[in-house]
């Protein structure tokens, strides 16, 4: 298996939307594998739900910064039709006129991660390598306008599989200290015609590394010293 890594920074803010939430929007902490790939399709310029990298690619995820979980409300106005046998006309610009209600929304500012992507087909990582710095589409993550900066890409190298103890990513199925675990969109998948999504329970290091008391399965990119899990 060959992989490269990069660095992945939010500019500004950006926020990856758990879909449980509504009037509260809650925000993972960090990029969802889905989010991921959509970011590669992006930069691919892959038509709009196209999932054909969902079974070709790995990934690592390590928080190489941890930035400000922040929280802002907005005052969401409430569009009602007008009686046509009003008389009384409604001003679009008179916001008492209309209903509102609140809404709170988390965002991210300042968070650095360093994803790593392994994958079996070395054309297809040649490919998406090439396009990081030259994407057809812009990059974002979440919303489109939360822009990101990628920067100090890899060259490809091997991947090698290891056992460890210590990990500088998110890894599967661990409750420890030091950890948030999140529930990650991991895929889309299709049964009797519908899809759904598929998910991945994860815990993310707090500290940028976790120690585990049981060696477990990682990997190691060539010339790089620490140890992923790959998803």
């Amino acid at each position: 298996m060959k992989g490269f890594s990069f660095i992945l920074e939010i500019l500004y803010f950006a926020t990856f939307r758990k879909p449980n939430s509504t009037s509260l929007i809650l925000t993972f902490t960090v990029p969802p594998f889905t989010t991921l790939r959509g970011m590669i399709s992006n930069a691919l310029g892959l038509p709009r739900d196209d999932y054909s990298l969902q079974d070709r690619l790995k990934f690592g995820i390590s928080v190489k910064k941890t930035g400000i979980k922040n929280t802002e409300v907005l005052k969401i106005l409430k569009f009602i039709k007008t009686d046509k046998k009003s008389k009384k006309k409604r001003q679009p610009w008179d916001m008492k006129n209309y209903p509102s209600s609140p809404l709170f929304h988390e965002f991210l500012t300042s968070f650095v991660y360093k994803i790593y992507l392994a994958s079996e087909d070395e054309k297809l990582l040649t490919n998406i390598r090439e396009r990081m710095g030259n994407p057809i589409r812009s990059l974002y993550l979440g919303q489109s306008d939360d822009l990101i900066d990628i920067s100090e890409v890899s060259s490809i190298v091997n991947v090698k599989n290891t056992m460890a103890s210590k990990f500088s990513s998110i890894i599967s199925n661990t409750i420890i200290p030091g950890v948030v675990l999140e529930k990650l969109p991991y895929a889309f998948k299709e049964a009797n015609g519908k899809y759904f999504v598929e998910y991945r329970m994860v815990a993310i290091p707090v500290n940028g590394y976790v120690d585990l008391e049981k060696p477990k399965e990682g990997y190691i990119f060539e010339k790089e010293k620490e140890v992923v899990e790959l998803f």
